[in-house]
């Protein structure tokens, strides 16, 4: 099928819209016929060059190999850091020393860790409870060889100082506190008996805490408040 030439013709640029003759109409790479104002060639970006990825894998490399990790109890090396009952693995007590190529690092599960408790009343009534870190009367779980602090800061525990025990409640459930491996220190000093702790407990303006180092001969435990029954929970050893 033969067109006209069209020398004679008129046409609307696809772009401005206005009118041009047709053979001044320009035919862009998108496929619009435009006049010579509105014609733009095609981006060099619209049609990038192909670029080939680097290569990254090594033909026969040669990596460093690390030295292995080398862990013992003590300070001697050859003497085990692990043991066991039966099948089972034991409770870690002992101190482990961590060789490495970068150097020697002391590890174990002597851990300190510091829970801030406050008094507030019970959430279904019935009087006041120990909340561990907002947590109402939360029974823990401790390891053997580890240090947990009890700290008693907050004003709401003026008043509500705290024991343990290896009976329910305590005092209150016809126990006596628990004193092995267990400090007491208020406004930075130590101290070695309870009695001194309770009398000193509410007059303390800075710091009142409670410290229990776990040892294997640790028993479940249970901490109360020496004032008023029924405001504690539970502590279980493994």
């Amino acid at each position: 099928m033969t067109f006209a030439v069209g020398k004679h013709s008129q046409a609307i640029c696809d772009r401005c819209g206005q009118q041009y003759d047709y053979l001044d109409l320009k035919k862009e790479w998108n496929g619009l016929l435009v006049c010579p104002e509105c014609y733009e060639p095609k981006h060099p970006q619209l049609e990038p060059p192909y670029h080939a990825a680097d290569a990254e894998a090594l033909k026969n490399p040669r990596p460093a190999v690390g030295e292995a990790t080398v862990a013992f109890a003590g300070a001697v090396p050859g003497s085990s850091a692990f043991e066991s009952d039966g099948m089972l693995p034991a409770p870690q007590t002992k101190r482990l020393s961590v060789l490495t190529s970068l150097g020697q690092a002391t590890v174990g599960p002597e851990s300190t860790q510091i829970y801030t408790m406050t008094v507030a009343g019970k959430s279904g009534g019935g009087g006041n409870a120990y909340y561990t870190d907002g947590v109402e009367q939360r029974n823990f779980t401790f390891q053997v060889g580890q240090v947990r602090l009890f700290s008693f800061s907050d004003n709401s525990s003026q008043g509500h100082p705290m024991l343990l025990s290896d009976t329910s409640d305590g005092s209150h459930g016809g126990g006596s506190p628990y004193t092995t491996n267990v400090a007491y220190r208020l406004n930075g000093n130590t101290l070695t008996d309870q009695a001194s702790y309770i009398a000193a407990f509410t007059g303390a303006t800075q710091t009142r805490e409670l410290i229990l180092t776990v040892d294997s001969s640790t028993p479940t435990l249970y901490y109360y408040c020496t004032n008023h029954p029924a405001m504690g929970g539970s502590i279980t050893i493994i």
